[in-house]
């Protein structure tokens, strides 16, 4: 019962934060939520304990802490509910994610390979929320960067990431619609969200209730689309041990942004996996990239 009620939800988390934690946390995320500073282990165990109840009541209360918004997305990713409930779960918790860790803690918890999860994870790689393109790139990499798919993933990559494209999550966090958003994010009552692949429902998840007092939040200050071009990096690293042709080859296009192949590049060399010879080469194409830009 202890997980059902917001103040004795905010008062167990409150008891098990770390004054320092709470300082690392605030200087590593751009999150507008105020940070109490717990540990993701306490967290885990916090949601696997929520799991053995009725973790839709638990879901489904308001929340003002950073660690209370990850707490409902792992019980979102961890439930051992079937894919429709995942699918629909996601697609109201991912408009509340303001942080790359509220991205990267709950899409590699969620472990399914499907034709149809992959379809839904590429309909949100054409979303225009920095933060939905990145729970695909993550949620991609957990998935399926190891099975038949990861050359398509390439391709899907190539496609998201032309030379400009971060100024379209700039235009985004801008426009009337992202600012309604945040309002209607800012209220009491839960919103209600929708995705390109499932049917509006009815609302489970409680909405976000500001802190009226200071508080501590995320302090990093990323340009809009930073953590796309990271999550894109990150995913392409990874690939290059498998479809090295087909890695190299975005890294050599020039049409391609060249902050995200610098960065996958960067990503490639820290990799113990590959070899002396083809850092070198990578290296020398990196200068090759810099120089594009001259």
């Amino acid at each position: 019962m202890i997980f059902t009620d917001k103040t004795y939800a905010e008062n167990i988390l409150s008891e098990a934060a770390d004054k320092d934690y709470q300082t690392f946390t605030s200087r590593l995320t751009n999150t507008k939520y105020p940070i109490l500073g717990v540990r993701i282990p306490k967290l885990q165990t916090m949601a696997k304990r929520i799991l053995q109840g009725d973790y839709s009541a638990f879901l489904a209360l308001s929340f003002t802490y950073f660690e209370h918004h990850l707490l409902r997305g792992m019980v979102c990713a961890m439930n051992r509910e079937g894919e429709k409930e995942h699918l629909a779960l996601f697609a109201e918790f991912i408009p509340y994610i303001d942080d790359w860790e509220g991205v990267d803690l709950i899409a590699s918890r969620y472990k399914n390979s499907s034709e149809s999860y992959f379809s839904a994870l590429t309909e949100y790689l054409r979303d225009r929320r920095e933060y939905a393109v990145r729970f695909a790139l993550v949620a991609l990499l957990s998935n399926f960067a190891a099975t038949p798919r990861a050359g398509e993933i390439v391709r899907l990559v190539r496609s998201l990431t032309p030379c400009g494209y971060m100024e379209k999550f700039a235009r985004a966090a801008k426009s009337p619609q992202r600012s309604a958003q945040n309002a209607q994010l800012a209220g009491t009552t839960p919103a209600q969200h929708s995705a390109p692949h499932l049917a509006r429902q009815e609302p489970r998840l409680g909405g976000y209730i500001p802190l009226s007092a200071p508080a501590v939040c995320g302090s990093a200050t990323p340009p809009c689309g930073y953590y796309v071009l990271m999550g894109a990096a990150w995913l392409l690293s990874v690939l290059y041990l498998t479809e090295k042709s087909a890695v190299l080859s975005y890294l050599s296009d020039p049409a391609q942004d060249p902050a995200t192949r610098l960065k996958t590049i960067s990503k490639i060399l820290d990799s113990f996996r590959v070899p002396p010879d083809e850092k070198q080469s990578l290296r020398a194409l990196r200068q090759v990239i810099k120089e594009e830009g001259r």
